[in-house]
């Protein structure tokens, strides 16, 4: 991820070629006539748009990366979701005990907000709701083995800081992050 996307690499070769065109175009005109100072402007222009173009790369490099953020965002929030929904539902069925609704209950809310919030957050933070969302997907998955009696239920007590540390994620914009670049 670190690396420009294959398009940045590409125009950024296309504008190198723009330049080195017109700098050959300016070296074969003749100097102080009409058609030197149009070439030079050419040149100028050409230098402009490459450096432009080369100072926007790291805001697109960031823009790939809060996109790929979104979608862990999405993916672990749904999956949390559908974990929690699946087993209220047999906690509501009666296979498990009622008491098992809490821990589900808390998981799905939290898992709905910071997923539904996603489309509304800022630029700023997008790793930390990243991480917030997987934290989220392992209270699910600690849930779900709780709730199957895969271990035992007093494991459901490391819940709550897995829930304190989602929302810390969530609730972190990032910034002293974005501040070291």
């Amino acid at each position: 991820m670190g690396r420009p996307d294959l398009d940045h690499h590409d125009e950024a070769e296309r504008l190198h070629q723009v330049l080195r065109t017109s700098h050959e175009e300016l070296a074969a005109t003749e100097s102080g006539t009409t058609a030197y100072r149009s070439q030079r402007a050419e040149v100028f222009a050409a230098t402009t748009q490459l450096l432009d173009f080369e100072a926007r790369i790291p805001v697109l490099i960031d823009e790939q990366r809060r996109r790929i953020s979104s979608r862990v965002v999405y993916v672990g929030g749904a999956a949390a979701l559908t974990a929690m929904l699946v087993m209220g539902g047999l906690v509501v069925d009666g296979r498990f005990s009622r008491w098992y609704l809490v821990p589900v209950i808390v998981v799905c809310l939290l898992a709905g907000v910071i997923t539904l919030s996603e489309p509304r957050a800022q630029r700023l933070g997008h790793r930390s709701r990243a991480v917030s969302a997987l934290i989220m997907v392992a209270g699910a998955a600690l849930v779900v083995v709780a709730v199957l009696r895969v271990v035992s239920a007093i494991w459901l007590m490391a819940l709550l800081p897995l829930l304190v540390a989602a929302l810390a994620c969530w609730l972190h914009d990032g910034t002293e992050a974005e501040d070291r670049k």
